[in-house]
């Protein structure tokens, strides 16, 4: 939990203000365009009642017929009726049907822009971060800015229509609320700026209290806590950050008070000058009728909490800017991962001409070349951190290199379409995912349908799934995790492994890359694993990046990394009699093995 409060400077937050407002109005003009009126006409409506409201007294107090009496209170009810129905329209019918298609029109929008960015924005915690926000609220933080703005015209235009019906009466009395008005919404934004001054301190205090109520509630320290005397610091803390907070609150509530008296002063001040003032012109000078007398008692009010709203509207507008620009910056960022226009129809060799890449300023290949033919199976080994998957990633164009080209087919990968780049690369990943769908639709990645079914139990058959599958529910058609489904079947890390190996099996990719694909099996499994990958990868390239070397002795060539270079290459049997870092790291796991037997 961070307590860094964001803040933007003026410029800036009229900069996202206006991003986010063309974004609103890019994706649902109409809405936008009804929510700004129905901002003006809720404003305009306070100084049409008052005005209305006072010609019906000043005809009691001019003493007019019934009939014309009656005809102004006849005026009042259909303008009033004919609000009703319109504000009514617009909450109830008219807003809640726009809204979801902005929503739902909104959300595609980003949705297509997470698919294009980068993986390398990944790589920023701060982007990442903005990223995640923008895709869980854009919505909410799009309308809530629109409707703030809507707002704040609500507040201008009821107080300029208030402000103007006063003048009509007295010009004296209307500037005497304006005065008021302005010096109340003074005292707000003091108040304002002390609540956000101690909000520093007690998001601190809050933070505390958030760690130790986890700390005595959550299973990762239930062990501790009854083995050890740590939860005595713990109550100590929170007994401390308690006090804290109570001596917080109570410095705080003084300076409140003082600016509640004086809010409290004027506003006293304010009502008795405008009664005793409205009374001498209404029963001595007879200038004004019992409507002004009215118009100036409501306005007084109305206009002291418009301001005051007027304020907050524009604090919170202010405050909305600093979820607007990660908004701004997720969907202006650049994609740098442009594609080709040169067609890959078929994927013959590819090769890496001393290439580096670095992460951030971090080195993690360098100079790395080699060479990899149509058909070849070759192995990538080395200890974590060594730079293996990140040639995988650099293959499929997920990244660009720092130094140095990648060619395939002895053209720069840069100028095929990515699309079909990608299509030619089966991956299993050592971070596999299994997704919120049917196991047909996890091993195709796709819609499935029937025709396809004997596909995708083939594939998983030969990932070693068919006897799991054969226990499943409802077969290829079972939901899996429990994200959309109560009742969806969650699997073994085994399991999973075999469903995203099935997902290559599955597609008639030209390379194949296997991050790991035994990492979560038992000997049993890997062996009959070894046995898929050959019926269903005959004729085909092989990328195998492992820690288990037995995978590695049926290999054509083997490249050993270290600290992002290669190191050592070569067959098993060349690498094993060279004696060097891989016979070494073999021989380290053969002995395990063999100890381990009985």
């Amino acid at each position: 939990m961070s307590n860094k409060k964001e803040k933007v400077t003026l410029k800036q937050s009229l900069k996202n203000n206006k991003f986010i407002l063309g974004t609103a109005f890019k994706s649902a003009p109409g809405l936008c365009i009804m929510r700004l009126v129905t901002g003006f006409l809720t404003g305009l409506n306070h100084g049409v009642v008052i005005y209305l409201t006072s010609e019906i007294l000043n005809a009691l107090d001019r003493r007019e017929s019934f009939e014309a009496i009656l005809w102004k209170i006849a005026t009042m009810a259909i303008y009033l009726l004919a609000y009703q129905l319109f504000y009514s329209w617009h909450w109830k019918q008219y807003n809640p049907k726009r809204k979801l298609r902005f929503i739902r029109d909104l959300h595609k929008r980003f949705f297509v822009k997470a698919s294009q960015i980068d993986l390398s924005s990944y790589d920023s915690p701060e982007f990442y971060n903005d990223f995640v926000y923008s895709m869980e609220t854009c919505d909410k933080s799009i309308m809530n800015t629109v409707d703030t703005l809507a707002e704040i015209i609500r507040c201008l235009v009821a107080s300029v229509s208030v402000f103007s019906v006063v003048m009509s009466v007295d010009w004296i009395i209307a500037l005497v609320i304006l005065g008021f008005s302005i010096a109340s919404m003074i005292i707000h934004i003091i108040e304002n700026g002390i609540w956000y001054k101690y909000e520093q301190f007690f998001s601190k205090i809050w933070g505390k209290d958030w760690y130790i109520s986890r700390f005595f509630s959550l299973a990762d320290y239930a062990k501790e806590v009854r083995l050890t005397r740590i939860s005595e610091n713990m109550k100590d803390e929170f007994y401390k950050n308690k006090t804290e907070e109570r001596r917080l609150i109570i410095k705080r509530q003084r300076e409140f008070l003082v600016l509640n008296v004086i809010g409290s002063l004027l506003n006293i001040t304010e009502n008795a000058f405008i009664i005793l003032f409205m009374s001498y012109h209404l029963m001595v000078t007879h200038t004004i009728l019992i409507g002004g007398f009215a118009i100036a008692i409501t306005s007084a009010s109305k206009m002291r909490g418009m301001f005051a709203e007027l304020q907050w509207r524009l604090a919170e507008i202010n405050k909305q800017s600093v979820f607007a620009d990660k908004v701004r910056r997720f969907l202006e960022a650049e994609v740098k991962i442009i594609s080709g226009e040169r067609e890959l129809h078929s994927f013959e060799s590819i090769e890496f001409k001393n290439v580096s890449f670095a992460y951030q300023d971090k080195m993690v290949l360098e100079n790395v070349s080699f060479k990899i033919n149509k058909g070849d199976r070759i192995a990538l080994v080395g200890y974590n951190g060594a730079g293996k998957t990140t040639i995988t990633k650099l293959m499929m164009r997920l990244y660009d290199t720092t130094e140095g080209e990648i060619l395939v087919n002895g053209v720069s990968i840069k100028e095929y379409r990515l699309d079909m780049l990608r299509e030619k690369i089966g991956a299993v990943f050592q971070d596999y995912k299994v997704f919120a769908a049917t196991v047909a639709e996890n091993v195709l990645a796709d819609v499935y349908t029937p025709d396809k079914e004997q596909i995708v139990i083939n594939a998983l058959k030969d990932s070693t799934f068919g006897e799991k599958l054969n226990a499943l529910p409802k077969g290829i058609e079972t939901e899996l995790t429990r994200e959309f489904y109560n009742d969806g079947t969650e699997l073994s890390g085994g399991e999973s492994q075999k469903i995203a190996i099935a997902r290559v099996f599955a597609h008639n990719n030209e390379l194949i890359v296997m991050d790991e694909p035994s990492s979560a099996l038992d000997p049993i499994a890997e062996y009959n694993l070894n046995v898929g990958i050959d019926k269903n990868a005959r004729g085909k390239t092989v990328v195998f990046i492992t820690h288990r070397l037995s995978t590695t002795r049926h290999v054509d060539m083997i490249y050993m990394l270290e600290n992002g270079k290669i190191i050592e290459s070569g067959s098993h049997d060349a690498l094993i009699r060279d004696g060097g870092k891989y016979a070494d790291m073999f021989n380290l796991q053969a002995s395990k093995y063999k100890a381990s037997e009985p």
